[in-house]
């Protein structure tokens, strides 16, 4: 018969034991590397999404029925991914991984597809993967260094708004009309008069014109040179349609309107003066980075016409009642200098404004004009 000593059995439980804590040590690592990784996992994940939902909205906003638009889509889905981080690095994509389509849920082409039929092209979609470096799961049996993490987004732009709210401003640019009453359109990229100074103003307006809008019926408040000053500053708090009636107003306004447009100017984060618009879409540089303004001075208001069916000038100071015809968005170059001077702003086109595309009323783009649309992140 064998005889195992105490010592001898103390040796064997102390080897199961350390045998028992070294598993468990294994174990605990393990369950600790899983809750690690796991909420680096989610955190990177949330960051690429982030990035993803940028490009693709930034993305929509360049889409303008035009090859110009999907090629500058591309280059804004790329570039807006650069203020993002993923696993401490800069969120890159590539042009291949922006794709578009005229319908929201599939249909979707690369970038030069789209150029060559951009005219039914609404939405963008973005998709990336990505490798993340694990940090201590990797120590299981059977799992790797690395996790690979994906995101999509998809965004597009609404039909266009023929019932704007929340946002418009009281100006009425400059008639549609030259000299020789042909109509014609803005041209994008040019300055127009948003505020006549008064007196001899080019014809067709008359002289009594200062292209200012009464809202008092959409606001509900008095139509003061005060209202008019917080309107160009915050825009309307109510709703207004294609085919709406509503009054010009009279009055020289020069100091509410300046306070208003300087102070909404003043509001943006990029307040460079004399910048053009492709100048402040391309950001400035901040730090390192490129930083962007945040639309402040974009300024969406009505085209207004006397005539409900027909492109007609308002010629007087008080006009009423004229008719809502289109709703365009111009760009604010600079801050609005003392005394009674014309307000000017660059033409863009359509933009960003709250509101929506209503079937019962008339549609918008009646003018011929791009019309203003809401980017709406589906994804």
């Amino acid at each position: 018969m064998i005889t195992i000593s105490n010592s001898q059995e103390s040796k064997q439980e102390k080897g199961v034991v350390i045998f028992m804590v070294a598993a468990g040590l294994v174990v605990f690592l393990g369950i600790a590397g899983l809750a690690f990784d796991l909420g680096r996992l989610y955190n990177v994940k949330t960051e690429l999404q982030n990035a993803m939902d940028a490009a693709a909205m930034a993305g929509a906003a360049e889409l303008n029925g035009a090859t110009s638009g999907v090629d500058a889509a591309v280059s804004s889905a790329v570039g807006a991914t650069n203020n993002y981080n993923f696993n401490n690095q800069p969120v890159t994509v590539t042009a291949g991984e922006v794709t578009f389509s005229a319908t929201r849920d599939g249909g979707y082409v690369s970038q030069a597809t789209a150029a060559a039929s951009p005219a039914g092209i609404r939405f963008v979609k973005v998709t990336t993967q990505k490798n993340m470096d694990l940090a201590l799961i990797k120590i299981l049996p059977g799992v790797g260094s690395t996790q690979n993490v994906g995101a999509v987004a998809v965004a597009g732009q609404s039909p266009p708004l023929n019932y704007a709210c929340d946002g418009l401003s009281p100006l009425a640019p400059e008639p549609l009309v030259d000299v020789g009453g042909l109509v014609t359109n803005y041209v994008p990229g040019q300055q127009y008069t948003l505020r006549f100074a008064g007196g001899n103003n080019p014809p067709p307006t008359g002289s009594g014109n200062f292209l200012v809008l009464d809202f008092s019926p959409i606001t509900g408040g008095n139509s003061g040179a005060a209202q008019v000053r917080d309107l160009l500053y915050g825009g309307s708090a109510g709703c207004i349609g294609v085919g709406d009636a509503i009054c010009s107003k009279p009055g020289v306004n020069a100091g509410p309107v300046r306070q208003g447009i300087n102070d909404r100017f003043d509001s943006d984060t990029d307040t460079r003066p004399g910048i053009i618009y492709s100048e402040y879409l391309a950001g400035y540089s901040s730090g390192g980075q490129t930083s962007h303004g945040n639309g402040r001075r974009m300024l969406p208001v009505p085209i207004v016409s006397s005539d409900l069916n027909s492109l007609q000038p308002i010629l007087n100071g008080r006009d009423c009642p004229v008719y809502i015809y289109d709703i365009v968005c111009f760009f604010i170059n600079d801050r609005v200098p003392n005394g009674n001077v014309n307000v000017m702003g660059e033409f863009v086109g359509g933009c960003k404004t709250g509101g929506k595309a209503d079937p019962t009323r008339s549609p918008a783009g009646r003018s011929g004009l791009p019309s203003v649309r809401r980017l709406v992140l589906y994804r």
